[in-house]
């Protein structure tokens, strides 16, 4: 690394952080999966002083950076990147090493010394190097994710019909407590649930590109069954979260409440819709997203260990 220099990231490196990643998603992948306004989104959640490495080339170019953040008491995620031209240089290893640091810091400030932590990183599925870096450091497999997207050339069908279930808009102001209650029994199976307040849960969905515009509600009756919350990024929207509680479950109402968001897209101009799914859902929830006409564009991989 005598060559490279690593630094914490600011706000004024979004673009050039935006570059890498597109450069990466290109060879990695065959096609960009980001833009501008999804860096800034990152790093302004990040204590970017701690969190957030940034690596340059002695010309000043970013060739490579990589983040972690605090998911839950126990749990850190991290992404890293490596421009493609400097691949194999130790780049990657020394990311990784910073990763690690940061994250036994973290263990051992935590408020309980019995909890056990996890470093989870996110690698591109195909990536051999990664792979073999992740594993000669004692990774282990957890999960394969694919990006399911879809792209209209024309209005999207009309939402399918649920009987007994009503699909409205999201009230801000009026529905915020109903619908973590229903969050908190729809993901509680979910291998990455953890307890949170309500005050923190819609803290964590209170950025930029949350638009209520895109979030939806279903309901029996006065009963929050299931919901839809979405980010907007002007280009495509992003399905953050879709939940249905597990009392309403297979009737419907998740692919009522993801074409009801392509509606509301599509009508507001935007033409693409995102979202990240567990290939292994216990809930199926690969099969829903085929139903509604969604295709995979690529697969990422998840690796993690005891820190």
């Amino acid at each position: 690394m005598d060559s490279f220099h690593i630094t914490p990231a600011s706000l004024t490196d979004a673009q050039a952080i935006t570059d890498l990643i597109i450069l990466c998603d290109i060879d990695e992948y065959g096609a960009p999966d980001i833009v501008l306004e999804d860096t800034l989104d990152i790093l302004q959640g990040l204590d970017l002083d701690k969190d957030t490495w940034i690596v340059r080339a002695q010309d000043g170019a970013v060739i490579g950076f990589a983040f972690c953040e605090k998911q839950s008491e126990g749990r850190l995620m991290a992404y890293g990147y490596v421009h493609p031209e400097y691949k194999g240089r130790g780049i990657g290893t020394e990311l990784l090493e910073c990763l690690e640091r940061r994250s036994g810091e973290l263990s051992r400030s935590a408020e309980r010394e019995d909890t056990v932590w996890r470093l989870s990183n996110v690698i591109p599925a195909l990536n051999e190097q990664a792979l073999s870096l992740l594993l000669s450091r004692g990774y282990e497999f957890v999960r394969l994710y694919s990006r399911m997207n879809i792209q209209f050339t024309s209005a999207p069908p009309e939402p399918a019909v649920v009987e007994g279930i009503s699909i409205s808009p999201f009230r801000p102001g009026i529905d915020e407590h109903q619908v973590f209650k229903a969050y908190r029994d729809a993901f509680r199976d979910h291998r990455l649930y953890s307890e949170t307040t309500e005050e923190a849960w819609l803290m964590e969905r209170s950025g930029e590109h949350y638009d209520r515009s895109l979030w939806f509600t279903a309901r029996e009756g006065d009963e929050v069954a299931g919901f839809l919350i979405s980010k907007n990024f002007g280009d495509h929207v992003f399905v953050d979260l879709l939940g249905v509680r597990r009392a309403y479950r297979k009737r419907g109402i998740a692919l009522a409440l993801l074409q009801h968001a392509f509606q509301e897209a599509y009508r507001q101009g935007i033409t693409q819709v995102l979202l990240s799914v567990d290939a292994e859902s216990p809930t199926g929830a690969h099969r829903l997203y085929k139903q509604a006409g969604m295709e995979a564009l690529f697969q990422m991989a998840m690796y993690d260990k005891v820190i």
